[in-house]
């Protein structure tokens, strides 16, 4: 396969698979989105709480205080 038509963004078949296909597409999307955006948020909490812990964040002025440990 060519490497200019792996980045295609649209299915040449769009048309002709029909509503079903086209739903079923859609919803894998959504899914895929939203658990990459639930893993850029644990990452980001987690950083979060290490900053806090390690007291990078109170160096750099951020009263944060951890209610574990």
């Amino acid at each position: 396969m060519p490497t200019f038509l792996a980045f295609r963004r649209r299915d040449p078949w769009w048309d002709q698979e029909g509503p079903a296909a086209r739903r079923k597409h859609r919803y894998e999307r959504f899914v895929s989105t939203t658990a990459f955006l639930a893993s850029v948020l644990a990452v980001a909490g987690a950083a979060w709480v290490w900053a806090i812990h390690l007291g990078f964040a109170a160096m750099l002025g951020i009263d944060a205080k951890l209610l574990i440990g």
